[in-house]
């Protein structure tokens, strides 16, 4: 592969998300990403539903989404001779990343410790629900964890609009995405260090650190103010969210003075800015009721176009809002290359998200499609180990398939 991480080697342990986004990003920069699944099974994702078939070869929507530009291979790690090609691919890879629960990563001797002392430049990164056992005291890194519960635990779930009610799951996989984003910082981070001192790192990932990251704006309200922020609003401004025009909905974004007195021009209400009640962006927001009504009444009948002009006029930050077919039409996106499409051999082209990092350094990006289990066994033990021998039986079936391109 092409890119600014061409070269490096990843040997991957993955299922579902978390991990599988981090690595598919790596394999964007040109890293040799190696996926190691469970012979016959594989990533767990590959059985999720909606799954495609075609000439009876199967395939899943939720594994393909996050596995592009990296190759498979199967081995056995309770197998003595496959746990030895394990180890000897170990030994020769720049980033070894897992997610897998903690109980099963010491139970199958790959902790931080075990892998550096086959590797002892091996950069390690782990993604768990509360962090890694040996960091951290307490039964709650041994405990299962999806995003839903990393965002329970994070204090998420009470900040969506309705949630002044019920708690509400904010329907995507944060806790997930920015773990993966998380992972994918601290990698460069450890390449940077390596490069400088030859020493390997261990990334100790944590969804819920993350969810909390997300939520710092209520947790330092709480801390410092003693105040819940509200659901689905900006505790410290108003307006600051959307609302509804005559052909749809914009979010209005106002923070800070300058910003605000801007909108009050935007509008024709100079004179709100001098109401005591509107103060500042708290006071705004506490009430929000009657300077809603306002607005409401200054939007009246504008349709989405009109209100956005009338407030990009006075540089108030607003934008229309979306739904994802109309996300899909943006130009921006596909000339960025957010939006790619993989030629996938079961769905054929699948329109799905890039890679987020754009530089001078990934203009070029090669777009594989998503392995199939155990496509790259016999390729990937001959190029890193020098092996010569058919290392398992899928080999002779994905002979046929078109061979991920470097």
């Amino acid at each position: 592969m092409s890119g600014p991480l061409a070269g490096i080697r990843v040997l991957t342990l993955e299922n579902f998300i978390s991990a599988p986004l981090a690595t598919m990003w790596l394999a964007d920069a040109g890293a040799d990403v190696v996926k190691v699944e469970i012979p016959g099974v594989g990533d767990t994702s590959r059985g999720v539903q909606p799954v495609n078939e075609v000439d009876g070869q199967r395939r899943s929507l939720s594994f393909i989404r996050a596995n592009r530009n990296k190759r498979s291979i199967e081995l056995d790690l309770k197998d003595p001779t496959d746990r030895a090609r394990f180890d000897d691919l170990l030994r020769t890879a720049d980033i070894f990343v897992e997610n897998l629960r903690p109980s099963a990563i010491s139970a199958m001797g790959l902790t931080y410790e075990a892998v550096r002392a086959v590797n002892p430049r091996i950069i390690y990164g782990a993604i768990s629900g509360f962090g890694l056992p040996e960091f951290n005291g307490g039964d709650l890194p041994y405990l299962p964890a999806l995003d839903v519960v990393a965002q329970a635990m994070g204090g998420l779930m009470f900040r969506p609009e309705g949630a002044d009610v019920d708690p509400v799951y904010a329907g995507f996989p944060l806790a997930d995405i920015f773990a993966s984003a998380n992972m994918q910082t601290a990698i460069y981070q450890a390449l940077f260090h390596r490069e400088r001192t030859g020493e390997g790192a261990c990334l100790d990932i944590s969804m819920l650190d993350g969810v909390v990251a997300f939520n710092e704006l209520a947790l330092i309200m709480k801390s410092t103010l003693d105040v819940d922020a509200s659901a689905g609003m900006h505790g410290l401004s108003h307006p600051f969210g959307a609302y509804p025009t005559a052909d749809g909905h914009i979010v209005i974004g106002v923070l800070g003075e300058p910003v605000w007195r801007r909108f009050t021009n935007a509008m024709g209400r100079q004179d709100l800015v001098d109401r005591p009640e509107f103060g500042s962006g708290i006071l705004r927001h506490q009430n929000r009721k009657v300077l809603d009504g306002f607005i409401a009444d200054w939007l009246g009948e504008m349709t989405t176009s009109e209100a956005l002009d009338a407030l990009r006029v006075h540089d108030v930050p607003s934008a229309p809002v979306l739904r994802m077919a109309e996300v899909l039409k943006l130009d921006n996106l596909r000339e960025r290359g957010m939006v790619v499409t993989v030629n996938d051999p079961v769905w054929g082209p699948v329109p799905m998200a890039g890679n987020p990092l754009h530089s001078s350094l990934m203009k070029d990006m090669t777009v594989n499609p998503a392995p199939d289990l155990g496509q790259h066994t016999q390729a990937v033990l001959q190029e890193w180990l020098g092996a010569s021998e058919p290392a398992a039986d899928s080999v002779a079936a994905h002979a046929s398939r078109p061979e991920w391109t470097p």
